[in-house]
């Protein structure tokens, strides 16, 4: 029973995955199929899926690790994980400090075996949704992985990201990696390949995101002419957009079109991409270890971001469900 149930859950995973490659759902669909296929192989009394159960809590146990640093990164180093331009409030650090700790005390209560008798059950909707935005934080991680072991090989156009100057002009370690990576795909390509550099202006900025790239490309001996620069973006989504209607005016509408952006960062533009309904591959650069954590707790709120009115839904059913199950 328990292997058919595996096996049925295991190739739903797949399916969703095949049909959705790039979306969100498919991915949280892969976390609550592996964590159903963990929760029943724990009631398991056979050594093979004991073991299962063991290296599959053990799994979720670094992920929840993972999340708690990146949750503790974003409230005592906001300054790393936000860029200059935005900002988290004092009220909503001060919420989500107010609901960690509650949603601590639940544990502790709950493990004290008294819980029935105290007011507890009021806010069982915090750990409840923190498991929503446990199994979220799981599914990210899932998509990430994903994008980056099924990168393109073969392109005709390559699109890179761009992401903030230093000293208004310059190309960080970031944005410099997303080019080099771009220069080492192109020169494997067989064909002619047109680089596309996608980024604006921002108002700590002297030139445009692009126009730097552009320089950089050509300085690193890339033609010129092959060069096309997409100088309006401010962002992942608008990246997407502008530059799609710039690689359509190119040969063949620009044939086979592979994203460039650093490892962290590939996933939600793949799946920004897929929401516009543009068709293309991706290909990761690879970000310094140091600068990583940030950058990904960074990231989880950009994706977190992406649905507001769905988690915003979700919590306000958690908390009338709450109050309904307690009052009856």
């Amino acid at each position: 029973m328990l292997l058919t149930v595996s096996v049925i859950l295991i190739l739903l995973a797949v399916l969703l995955t095949f049909w959705q490659p790039h979306g969100l759902s498919s991915a949280v669909m892969t976390c609550i199929s592996g964590g159903l296929i963990i929760l029943f192989a724990s009631f398991s009394h056979h050594p093979g899926w004991q073991l299962v159960a063991h290296l599959g809590w053990g799994l979720i146990t670094i992920i929840g690790v993972v999340g708690l640093f990146s949750l503790l990164l974003i409230l005592n180093a906001p300054h790393l994980v936000v860029r200059k331009k935005e900002r988290l409030t004092y009220g909503l650090l001060a919420g989500i400090w107010l609901c960690l700790i509650l949603g601590v005390g639940w544990g502790f209560r709950l493990a004290s075996g008294h819980f029935g008798e105290s007011w507890w059950p009021w806010v069982t909707f915090i750990p409840a949704f923190s498991a929503y935005l446990g199994v979220l934080y799981g599914a990210s991680l899932v998509g990430n992985l994903r994008a980056n072991v099924w990168r393109a090989r073969r392109a005709d156009t390559i699109l890179i990201l761009g992401a903030g100057l230093r000293n208004g002009h310059e190309i960080g370690r970031v944005l410099g990696s997303r080019l080099d990576t771009a220069l080492a795909l192109a020169r494997r390509q067989k064909g002619p390949v047109t680089l596309l550099v996608s980024g604006g202006q921002g108002p700590d900025e002297t030139i445009s995101e692009a126009a730097a790239m552009a320089a950089y490309l050509e300085a690193h001996d890339w033609p010129s002419d092959q060069i096309v620069q997409e100088t309006r973006a401010t962002s992942t989504f608008t990246n997407l957009l502008y530059s799609q209607r710039l690689w359509t005016k190119l040969p063949q509408q620009g044939g086979r079109v592979v994203i460039v952006t650093n490892n962290y960062h590939l996933f939600r533009a793949e799946h920004l991409a897929s929401q516009l309904g543009i068709r293309c591959g991706g290909y990761p650069a690879p970000t310094r270890w140091g600068y990583l954590p940030a950058a990904w707790a960074r990231e989880f709120l950009a994706i977190i971001m992406l649905h507001p009115r769905l988690h915003r839904g979700v919590l306000i059913g958690m908390v009338a469900a709450n109050i309904l199950w307690f009052l009856i």
